[in-house]
């Protein structure tokens, strides 16, 4: 017995790539690189913040002072 696919990742994929080109393409150079930076900026900005959250979470090893031996 087969089922049925829920969500077609590929499909969803071909259909994001297309409207996205249309979407590039209708635009000018200027409002092109704008567009595509905001983009990029909002997602440094989420995953700065997921760093920083993370690293404030995770616990600091304990470090004892080293001796070396002559």
């Amino acid at each position: 017995m087969a089922t049925k696919k829920k969500f077609d990742a590929v499909a969803e994929s071909r259909k994001w790539r297309t409207a996205t080109g249309k979407k590039l393409s209708s635009m000018d150079e200027s409002e092109r690189l704008a567009y595509l930076n905001k983009d990029v900026a909002g997602k440094l900005r989420a995953l700065r913040k997921k760093a920083v959250s993370s690293k404030a979470r995770r616990p600091r090893k304990a470090v004892g002072k080293r001796t070396v031996e002559a």
